[in-house]
Parts: C-alpha cells; structure tokens; sequence
C-alpha cells in the first residue's frame, strides 16, 4: 500500500477577482458531464481546514499488453485507450516498432514505429484483430493501421463527439520523420492525412486533447530548450481551431530547481519526455512524464541503447487554462514504479492521453520500461500496464474530526442533480448552494441538507429530501465536512448518442 501525499490549506482563500480572471465568469463554470477535480483550486472559493490528499495509483501485477506477435519487436507503448460503457467496449491505439515477419535475428526492424489497435472486453485480456490494412513482409495478417507517410515515434486519437462531419469523428497526432502529422477517421481504423506536410516540426512525442470551453485543439509536445544551463526536453503547447494550421508553439512546462535536488554530477539532470493532458469542469489534469537524466556508457551493437539513461516517472500537475500549471508537493509519483526487475520497476514512460472511468473506478494505462530509459534490449522490454484509482481519486479534499469547509466558484449546474463522490464514512458531509454572490438559497441550507455518512462515488445531493438542484442561474456548491474526503462533483447530462 503506497502512502498518500498532503498538502496543507487551512484558511484558503482565493479572491473573487483572480477568479474571474480565471474563468469563472459571470456565466458560471459548466458543471456536466466533465467533473470538477480538486488537484489544484481552479474551481474553488475558498477552503478552511482543509487538507489536500494526492493518491498514487494501484497497479496490477503484470502488464496488459505486450509485445507477442511476430511484427511487434519487443516495445510497445500506449497512445489511447477508450471505453464505451454502452457496449462495455474497450479501444485500444498502441505504438510498436515493426519487425518484418521474414526477420531471423533480433534487431531487425522497420525505421518507423507504427499505430496499432486492439480491443477488450475487460481492459484486462486484449485482442489484436487481423484488419488487412499494412502490408508486414508479404502478409496484412496483422492489426497494423495504415497511414500514410508512415508511422510515428509518439501520439494519441482523440474521439471528437462535438465533430459535425462523422468522417472526422476520430483525431489522429503522431509524429514521423517528417515532423508532426494529422489524421482524421470515421471509425478509428482507416485514416486519411489532414496535410501531407507535418503541421507543427521537430520533436517526438505528442500527446492532444480538446479544450471543452473554447472548443480549441490543445497539442502538447516535446522541443528541447536551455533551462538552467542545459539543454533540456521540455514541453511545448500550440492550439487549432481545425487540427490543420496550428498555433506558434510556447513553452508551458519543464524541469524546476526542485526537480534537479537529486542531480550528484555537472551531467545530471531531469528533463519533461512527454505529458498527457485532459480536462475536468474548471481546467485540466496534466501527467508529465519525469526523466532523470544521467551520462550511460554503451557498446555500439546494443541495440536500443542511448547515450543517456535513468529513471522515468509519471507525476500529477493541473492547470487553469492549459498553460501555467502548478505541481503536487512533493513530487510523488502517481503511479509507482514497481521493485527491480519487474515489468515496471525500471521507468513509466507515459500514460494514454486520458483516463477511463469503469464501475465506481478510474484507469490508467502506461507504458511501462523494466530498465532506465537508455537500457539495451535485451534486457529492456517496453510494456503497457494499468493504474487504478477510486473514480476520480487522484486527488482528494479532506477534512479532520475538528471538521473544515469548502466553497466552490460558480457553477452553471447542467442537470437536475449534483452527483458528489466522497467517502463520508466515519464522519458527515453536508451541501448547500449559494447565490453566485455567495447569498444563501431558501431550500438549499446546510440547516436543509440531508446528512451524508457513507462511501460512495455517486451521492445525489438532497435537501429535505428534494434532489432537484438550481440550473437556472450560477450557483456556488458549499460543504461542510468532519472525517470525510471529497474527491470530486458533476451533474452527468444523457448522451445524444
């Protein structure tokens, strides 16, 4: 069992004007289906007695997906997972470096690395279906995805359910010897380029996702620049309106002073290799990928080996707008690293573009590497596995027995009910709505709530019994909690789909 981190927030105070500034706008946060996630206070008043809990996650014993058909040469790495919970199906995007299917020894493989799919029932046991679409040797028996201009070194799909034309529904970034390209699809299978010249240049990792307020298209990427007297990986942003003409990159996200207190030599390092981003209600939720990077001595036939290695991990950071971001302290990391010589013991490379929710839980699945970034193979194999968290678990909002509380910024609730995910179990939890000047509502007091004492992801808030909530107007959401941890709020609204 890992510990978890604390950050202290007693008297809390975030002033009216700095929320505006941040967003909470006369119109109120939207409060739907994306929750309000409490990694950092993007959607938050004010909070007194407070205590934020960063949770690592719980991984499984031995990776999801591996490397066991003859095209893929011992490395694959997580681009997307996503899951329908209409169907309860899986979706998996993988890359892999491609082996032809005639290749006698090992080291034998294709410049590229390609886009693979597969699929699951579980999220536990994959298939790799037979799509015919990439030509491995003299054989389409494979579940290889064609795209044109070859494959990428790093990527993710995006599902774009607010895309009018069905045959751009799925969202390709990926970056190839050309630079960073764009694909479009109808079913997340066959593909088709936006441009055949890339749409951003340089780099090697790239992870997208999608502004839900300004309906932008967010690309994180990978570029190198001095920090510190170094020339460091480090993260860059650039945004579209039509995933084909891209924003001059800027620099969002890199290696502070406190990331290098573990440097021993002039050489030592640590550098950002890639980060995933997704949003909640108030922002977003950043996974960088943390690289501790030290001189290697390698013999020239290992084959994957680089001039440097070190260990990877995979931290938590958030965001109000994408752009500056603040950090857990301290730096733990959200998914632990398993012990020497396992799957996952040597680095977390990175993580898909964004969690899934199943069943009162959420997952996250990773590339996993059994050695330091820079190992040889053998003995390195590159690996995906999955992290699990109570449903948006982590982070958490906690109160002691002398109890504490916490005010939201104004939200625009977008259903009849607000759904609170809080483990209220050896203690209580009350709700209350306030104008969006923070004025009391008749009806909706915390003299009126209903007592909260359990555990559950999906309390229905209620007043007297009545559950209807205010969506007319902004509202802010208070608690009152003793013994009890709050991890996260929404007002689900039923798919069109």
């Amino acid at each position: 069992m890992h510990k978890a981190f604390r950050l202290i927030l007693a008297l809390c105070f975030v002033p009216a004007s700095v929320a505006l500034l941040r967003g909470a706008t006369a119109q109120g946060i939207p409060l739907r289906n994306l929750p309000l996630l409490f990694a950092d206070d993007s959607g938050l008043e004010r909070m007194v007695l407070i205590v934020r809990t960063v949770h690592p996650g719980r991984t499984l014993e031995k990776p999801t997906l591996v490397a066991d058909q003859p095209w893929e040469y011992l490395r694959v790495y997580v681009a997307t997972v996503h899951y329908n919970p209409a169907v309860r199906k899986f979706r998996m995007w993988y890359f892999a470096r491609i082996r032809p299917s005639n290749a006698g020894g090992a080291g034998v493989e294709s410049p590229d690395t390609k886009l693979l799919y597969a699929t699951s029932d579980d999220g536990l046991r994959w298939d790799k279906p037979v799509l015919g679409l990439y030509a491995v040797g003299d054989s389409t028996a494979n579940n290889v995805l064609e795209f044109e201009g070859g494959g990428g070194g790093e990527g993710n799909v995006m599902v774009d359910d607010e895309e009018a034309d069905p045959a751009r529904r799925y969202k390709l970034l990926l970056h190839n010897r050309r630079g960073y390209m764009a694909g479009y699809s109808a079913d997340g299978i066959r593909w088709n380029e936006y441009s055949a010249k890339p749409v951003l240049a340089q780099g090697d990792t790239i992870k997208g996702t999608k502004n839900p307020s300004t309906g932008e298209y967010m690309a994180y990427h990978k570029r190198s620049a001095f920090v510190r007297g170094f020339p460091r990986r480090v993260v860059w942003l650039s945004r579209s309106r039509d995933f084909l003409t891209w924003s001059e990159p800027g620099l969002v996200f890199g290696a502070d002073e406190a990331d290098d207190e573990w440097s021993r030599g002039p050489e030592d390092r640590t550098e950002v290799y890639l980060m995933a981003v997704f949003p909640h209600a108030a922002g977003f939720i950043g996974f960088p990928s943390i690289f501790r990077h030290t001189p290697h001595i390698f013999k020239k036939e290992e084959v994957g080996a680089t001039p440097t290695t070190g260990p990877m991990d995979i931290q938590l950071a958030a965001s109000r707008d994408g752009k500056v971001w603040t950090r857990s302290w301290p730096r733990l990391a959200i998914i632990p690293r398993g012990a020497p010589g396992t799957f996952d013991g040597g680095s977390i490379y990175n993580t898909a573009s964004e969690p899934v929710d199943v069943d009162g839980e959420t997952w996250l699945y990773y590339t996993a590497i059994n050695t330091g970034h820079g190992g040889p193979i053998p003995p390195k194999s590159v690996t995906i596995g999955r992290a699990q968290w109570r449903l948006h678990g982590f982070a958490s909002l906690d109160a002691g027995p002398e109890g504490g509380s916490i005010e939201t910024k104004p939200l625009r609730l977008g259903s009849p009910q607000l759904v609170v995910n809080a483990d209220a179990s050896r203690g209580r939890l009350q709700v209350a709505l306030l104008e969006a000047d923070g004025r009391p509502i008749s009806g909706y007091s915390l003299n009126e709530s209903d007592d909260f004492s359990s555990d559950s992801t999906r309390w229905i808030a209620r007043w007297k019994g009545k559950a209807d909530v205010i969506t007319d107007r902004p509202v802010r959401v208070l608690f009152e909690m003793r013994s009890a941890r709050l991890y996260s709020i929404s007002c689900p609204v039923p798919s069109k789909r």
